[in-house]
């Protein structure tokens, strides 16, 4: 019986030590999923905030290029509005845009280009409105020159847009590819969370049901030793009493 309650609280142990490893292992799992869903979404925000400072860089440049022509074209100052402040809100956009891929060797690289590019148009801006002022005609060749230079920077901006892009992509398909076997990990060790616990509870119930029977038996022993003790004092006592005809019939001892 002793070896029995041994075997049952061993099997019990393990089970339970068994059932507790693989609920942590799926927890961990699970946590490394959620974090990896969350850095997924960390990454899509950083490539809207590329993007928009990018996209924005771009469009200031575009005002100030309007604002260009309007006034060439009219010599009316109202026109300059959507220039003024426009070289600083590009830079703005372009530090922010920057800061945000200081991680990124490619697009760092392309940053001093755009940089000189940036530089250069205003420099034609400038020197066009001053003109302008001044009574003097642009040449074809400076406001050629400065759509070649809107042109390369749009080009520069797309390369590094289709890049924040891409690498994005490329990142949520290593998500994609863990969390489409997270579930399957996850519901393959809980089934066998289950067949564990149904394992060592039915060999615990069998353990138990060989217990009870075991002591089943000695409390049968027990009845029948009980009864031969009763049966041999009163012969016992019959003896002392001088009644030597009296004998112990072995049916009644059993």
């Amino acid at each position: 019986m002793r070896k029995n309650y041994k075997n049952a609280k061993r099997n019990l142990i393990f089970g339970f030590g068994a059932s507790l490893f693989v609920l942590l292992l799926s927890s961990v799992i699970s946590y490394l999923s959620i974090l990896q869903l969350l850095d997924s979404q960390q990454w899509v925000e950083h490539t809207s905030q590329v993007s928009s400072s990018l996209e924005n860089l771009i469009s200031r440049m575009k005002d100030a290029e309007t604002g260009q022509r309007g006034y060439l074209l009219t010599g009316e100052e109202t026109f300059l509005e959507p220039y003024t402040g426009s070289k600083d809100d590009v830079f703005n956009f372009y530090n922010t845009a920057q800061q945000l891929t200081s991680d990124n060797k490619s697009q760092q690289n392309d940053f001093p280009l755009l940089k000189r590019l940036i530089n250069e148009k205003f420099d034609i801006i400038e020197r066009t409105i001053t003109d302008k002022k001044q009574g003097r005609l642009s040449t074809i060749s400076t406001l050629v020159r400065g759509k070649a230079i809107m042109d390369s920077a749009r080009i520069v901006i797309k390369t590094m847009n289709d890049r924040e892009v891409k690498l994005m992509v490329i990142r949520n398909a290593k998500m994609d590819k863990f969390a489409s076997v997270t579930p399957i990990f996850i519901g393959f060790a809980s089934l066998i969370a289950l067949l564990m616990t149904l394992f060592f509870y039915m060999k615990i119930q069998k353990n138990n049901s060989m217990a009870e029977k075991l002591e089943m038996e000695l409390s049968e022993r027990k009845k029948t030793m009980e009864r031969q003790i009763d049966k041999i004092s009163d012969v016992a006592e019959k003896i002392s009493n001088g009644d030597y005809s009296v004998r112990i019939d072995k049916r009644d001892l059993l």
